[in-house]
């Protein structure tokens, strides 16, 4: 998935969210860029990145380039949490589109750094809460 074909949606979620300022950088590898700058980060295929620099201004950092399989292998984790909740109901099944896969990806990302919830279940709460409050499963 090239990220910067959705740069719309993603100035749109960051303007949604983030802290008064927010910046946006595309890059090669979001774990190379947060080494080079000196941010801690050890998932190597991390996809994207809030780095929050004072109570008024964030960076998101998003890999140009999404390959399918770190795509996958998140949304393949919703799915095995989802699971844990009901097993008839798969939310991941209704991340259909790579605009949802991208926008899930964007406010799972936000939820886990800036607002730090302690259960990853309540996260994958909000950011689905989150997704049909502003219309994505209405497409």
């Amino acid at each position: 998935m090239n990220t910067k074909d959705h740069e719309e949606l993603i100035k749109e979620m960051i303007s949604s969210y983030c802290l008064l300022s927010t910046n946006l950088a595309f890059v090669d590898s979001v774990h190379d860029w947060c080494a080079a700058n000196g941010v801690e980060e050890p998932d190597r295929h991390k996809p994207l990145r809030f780095i929050l620099q004072d109570d008024k201004a964030c960076t998101m950092v998003i890999n140009e380039i999404l390959p399918g399989k770190v795509v996958n292998d998140r949304i393949n984790a919703l799915s095995v949490r989802s699971a844990l909740v009901n097993v008839a109901n798969n939310r991941a099944d209704m991340l259909d589109s790579e605009r949802k896969k991208l926008a899930y990806l964007i406010l799972s990302e936000y939820a886990t750094t800036v607002q730090t919830p302690e259960d990853e279940l309540l996260a994958d709460q909000w950011v689905f809460d989150e997704m049909t409050r502003k219309g994505f499963f209405r497409e």
